[in-house]
């Protein structure tokens, strides 16, 4: 039997600070397992999936799905480096660059979620293919956080398109800046 993964409360609480719920939003986290007053350490993808839904929708209302994903995973990304640890994290990526940043992508998303099998191949300078498999989040919530996270690593306008999508099997991520 498959491992459920996980998400760390860290991803949870970079949603609560880009959204900044209001009661009802708050209703809807509750509903889907999540208490922004008593969170957990951890919790099963299918709680984050559902939360992200619900501020998708109350933050980007009339908005074509992929569109709003992306700018849902560069706000995240924003939002993980106010946090305690991505601030540690962001200083890293600062120090790092891009090039050593998309060394370790596979660890950086690998310690929010897990269990899951990501791989990086550096196809020539500033040109990247990362596949995600075992991944339960969009393609496209990942493209924006790789985005933003270059970003944060100092890549001049980062690009990530979304190169293969296999359904609930992956994707793979072509990035380059």
């Amino acid at each position: 039997m498959p491992t459920e993964v996980t998400v760390q409360s860290t991803l949870f609480e970079s949603l609560v600070r880009f959204t900044k719920p209001d009661a009802s939003l708050r209703a809807e986290f509750l509903a889907a397992g999540y208490d922004i007053d008593k969170p957990r350490a951890t919790y099963p993808a299918s709680v984050y999936l559902a939360c992200q839904t619900a501020a998708v929708r109350r933050k980007y209302p009339g908005r074509e799905r992929k569109d709003a994903l992306r700018d849902l995973g560069r706000e995240m990304v924003r939002a993980y480096f106010d946090t305690l640890v991505g601030r540690v994290v962001g200083v890293a990526l600062k120090m790092a660059g891009p090039e050593r940043a998309m060394k370790r992508v596979a660890l950086s998303f690998s310690s929010v979620v897990s269990p899951v099998d990501i791989q990086s191949e550096q196809l020539a300078p500033a040109d990247w293919r990362v596949r995600f498999r075992g991944y339960p989040f969009p393609a496209e919530a990942a493209a924006g956080t790789c985005e933003g996270a270059l970003l944060q690593a100092g890549a001049t306008a980062p690009r990530v398109e979304v190169e293969r999508y296999e359904g609930t099997a992956g994707f793979d991520l072509r990035i380059r800046w």
